[in-house]
This record gives structure tokens, C-alpha cells and sequence, in this order.
């Protein structure tokens, strides 16, 4: 199987509606030339962290491809805050006397809290901007993008303030203080970001991604590499001004928000949590890729998630077909924004078909062309969020297939749990704070 080609043209299609399947639903639609089909998987649900739909503001599915302003920009950023960083260590480094060192220390990371508070307002002017229709999701991504950049920046400097803090005598900084900020700049970072900002530069190759916001919220999905990528940001689910909430009872949180995860995580390594100040960061790693948790103090609620599954971790979930001209069209259905895998067969041998798919929204009616379906017959994207078609065709056969998006799996409360394999992880996050712990399964 393979993941979404690198196509961007546009295609219209005035295709009519021939079979159908509402959200939630297990029972077919009529079919006015051809035969559709539901079956239902029973495998454990990877519950998410998303935006109520009575909150959902906007949503889109949109390609992006490289774009040289933005990539200057990024560029830019980088450089600029790296000679910062060397600048203000080289002014530490020669300050006069230890007194006059120890106060550039807290001053650089004073403005380092400073700019994370910038970041957190451009963060929520970008949502209300695209919310209010005055920036299109390029743009939002765009600057989701780079404020990612800066905040990756940002944490780089405090980690050499870190060090230097450590090398001076009789002078510490409370650690309390630098893992909050950390907890603090993860907010303004993702993987989908992140990945969204090496499409923009040119380093990886163009794909769709998907956009959810609300006005305080924001859900972001991708796929890449065989791998799906999502996060999610609800800054309502946030107490600042209240904390009490102890590293073991983030773990439970999070234990009791992802119950599939939770009961399925790695039997060495499974999950971790590291925090100080407003926020704990829980790490899962599970048997269906990785779990990055984010628990507010205050209202001791999970408030921001990332996700990376590999796609042969992926349920089939509930499967709609559509058969005709000898071909079999098969859709595993999933939540909006989640990893939706296109098939295409021939109806006696069940052979593998290559053909041209497109995928339109219903409302809209225009298509975008995903690419060909290869030698395994199959492509993956990410779904959209209202009912959508998916028309292929192979010479003078053609079949549609229009099905809805499933009901998001949203975030547990106390449910019964169902069995999943391992899956060794690997992730890139620090594990500086002042509190770390472990859990094991039993």
C-alpha cells in the first residue's frame, strides 16, 4: 500500500451520487447502478482528542506544495535566531564578574517567556483569522509553521541557557521554572507542524492536510512516509490560574481517556510523564504507533495530543463498496480528518487494479485527482469532514463510491478496553523537567 501520491491538479467531476452511507451507521444506502456494502471491523478504537461539532467553526482538506516565500521565511527564522542565541552566549560567556553573568541568565530567559507569550497570541490570531474566512488554510498552516519554527528555536536557547546556567558558580535557575517554559513552548509545537513546514521548504513532497478549527480549537492531520500524523489543541480544556494536579494522576487521565492505548502500551517504555508548572506531557508508546498527551494542571484535562501511527497499524474500520464495471471500490470509512484508505479490485479475480481516483465533497461537487491507485490497488489520505464521492476510472469503466465520515472516536471516560499488539517507538521529545515517571504494564 502506499501513501498519497504528489498530485496537486484539480479535476471536475460532476458525478452523481449512486450509493451512500451515513456516519455512524452500519446499513447500506440505496444504489441506483450498482451494489454498495458496509461491513464493520471490531478492533479496538484509538480514541482522539477533537473539536465538538457544535464548536467546529471551519474545515478543510487542502494540498500544499513547496512555496519559496514561506521557505525564505523559515530560512530566515532559523538563522536569525541561531546568531541570537550565539550572541547573547558570547555576552554571558564574557560578562565582567559572576554577578553581571547570573543576570543575563535570567534576563535571556526572561525573554524567552516573553516570546512564548507572543506565540501563544499569534497562535490565536491565525485561528480566528482563518475562522473568520480573512486567511485561507494555506495561510494558517503557514503560520502554524512558523511560530512551530520559532518555538523549536526558542527551547534549543533555553537548553544552552541550561547548560551555562549549570557551569556558573554558586548559581542555579529553578528547574522547575525551565521545564514549565518547555511544557509551555510544546504548545506552539506539532508533528504536523512540523511537517508541514518541510513540505512548504521543499525537504519533503507535497501532500493534503487536514484542517479543523473552532474558535479556541484546532485539529491537524497528515499523512507521510506510511505513516498518519495528527494533532490536536483545545486551549478551553486550560485552568492557568488553578494547579494541583500530581504526575501520577496525569498518568491516570490519561489512562482513563485512552483506554485502548493504555490497556496496549509497550511492555518496557510504555508510558512516561514529564512536567512542572501548568502542564504534564505524557508519552505512550502502544501497539499502534505513539501517544504524546498533554495534561493542564488546572483543569486536569487532556488539552493537546499528538498521534503517529504507521499505517499497517491502521484498522480496516467500517468498510463501504461500490461494484460495477467489474470493479470493486472499497473505502475504509473513517472520522474526519482520519487515515482513509481507497482500494480498487476486479470484481471475479480480486486482482489489484491501478486507476486514476479523484475525491470530490458532495456540496461542492469539484474533485481533486489523489493520483493511482498502484500496483496494490490502494491509496491513503486523509478523509474530509461532510460526505464525499470517490470516482474511479479505468478506460471505459468507471465506478462511484459516496459514503459520509464516521463519528469522531472522541476521548474516553471509564469503558471497557480491547487488546492490541506492541509496537517499538522512537521520538524525538526531551525529557528535561523536574518530574519524570514511569509506568510499565504489569
Amino acid at each position: 500500500m502506499k501513501a498519497l501520491p504528489l498530485v496537486l491538479a484539480l479535476v471536475l467531476v460532476a458525478s452523481p451520487a449512486l450509493g451512500a452511507v451515513g456516519p455512524g451507521t452500519g446499513d447500506p444506502a440505496d444504489a441506483s447502478n450498482g451494489t454498495t456494502q458496509v461491513q464493520t471491523s471490531s478492533n479496538g478504537t484509538v480514541r482522539v482528542l477533537d473539536i465538538p461539532d457544535s464548536a467546529v467553526v471551519r474545515s478543510t482538506v487542502d494540498a500544499q506544495h513547496v512555496d519559496l516565500g514561506p521557505s525564505l521565511d523559515f530560512a530566515g527564522l532559523r538563522a536569525g535566531s541561531q546568531i541570537q542565541t550565539l550572541s547573547s552566549l558570547e555576552r554571558i560567556e564574557s560578562a565582567s564578574d559572576e554577578g553581571v553573568r547570573q543576570q543575563l541568565i535570567l534576563g535571556e530567559i526572561n525573554q524567552i517567556e516573553q516570546r512564548a507569550i507572543a506565540l501563544q497570541s499569534a497562535q490565536q490570531n491565525a485561528i480566528e483569522a482563518y475562522n473568520t474566512g480573512d486567511i485561507a488554510a494555506r495561510e494558517l498552516l503557514v503560520e502554524l509553521a512558523r511560530i512551530d519554527a520559532e518555538a523549536r528555536e526558542l527551547n534549543e536557547r533555553r537548553i544552552e541557557l541550561r547548560e551555562v546556567a549549570t557551569q556558573t558558580p554558586d548559581f542555579s535557575v529553578d528547574p522547575g521554572r525551565l521545564a514549565a517554559l518547555e511544557r509551555e513552548l510544546d504548545t506552539f509545537t506539532g508533528p504536523v507542524r512540523k511537517h508541514a513546514a518541510s513540505v512548504l521548504t521543499g525537504d519533503e513532497p507535497s501532500t493534503r492536510f487536514f484542517v479543523r478549527t473552532s474558535a479556541d480549537g484546532l485539529v491537524l492531520s497528515v499523512i507521510s512516509d506510511e505513516t498518519y500524523i495528527r494533532e490536536a489543541y483545545r486551549s478551553d480544556l486550560r485552568d492557568r490560574d488553578q494547579s494541583g494536579v500530581t504526575p501520577t494522576e496525569a498518568l491516570d487521565k490519561v489512562a482513563e481517556s485512552y483506554p485502548t492505548i493504555w490497556n496496549n502500551r509497550a511492555t518496557q517504555n510504555g508510558a512516561d510523564v514529564v512536567g512542572a508548572g501548568n502542564s504534564y506531557l505524557v508519552r505512550v508508546n502502544h501497539g499502534r504507533g505513539q501517544l504524546f498527551a498533554y495534561v493542564d494542571s488546572g483543569s486536569a484535562e487532556v488539552f493537546k495530543e499528538a498521534q503517529i501511527r504507521p499505517l499497517d497499524t491502521v484498522s480496516n474500520g467500517t468498510v463501504a463498496t461500490e461494484v460495477k464495471d467489474g470493479l470493486r471500490l472499497s473505502a475504509n470509512r473513517t472520522y474526519p480528518g482520519g487515515p482513509l484508505r481507497i482500494q480498487l479490485n476486479e470484481t471475479e479475480s480480486g486482482d489489484p487494479v491501478d486507476a486514476n481516483v479523484t475525491l470530490g465533497l458532495e456540496a461542492s461537487r469539484e474533485s481533486t485527482f489523489l493520483g493511482r491507485t498502484g500496483s496494490d490497488g490502494a491509496i491513503w489520505t486523509v478523509s474530509p469532514a461532510s460526505r464525499f464521492t470517490i470516482t474511479v476510472i479505468r478506460g471505459n469503466a468507471a465506478v462511484v463510491l459516496t459514503v459520509s465520515p464516521t463519528p469522531v472516536p472522541q476521548l474516553a471516560t471509564n469503558e471497557t478496553q480491547t487488546n492490541e499488539t506492541t509496537l517499538t517507538p522512537t521520538s524525538e521529545l526531551s525529557t528535561d523537567s523536574s518530574v519524570t515517571s514511569k509506568r510499565t504494564p504489569a
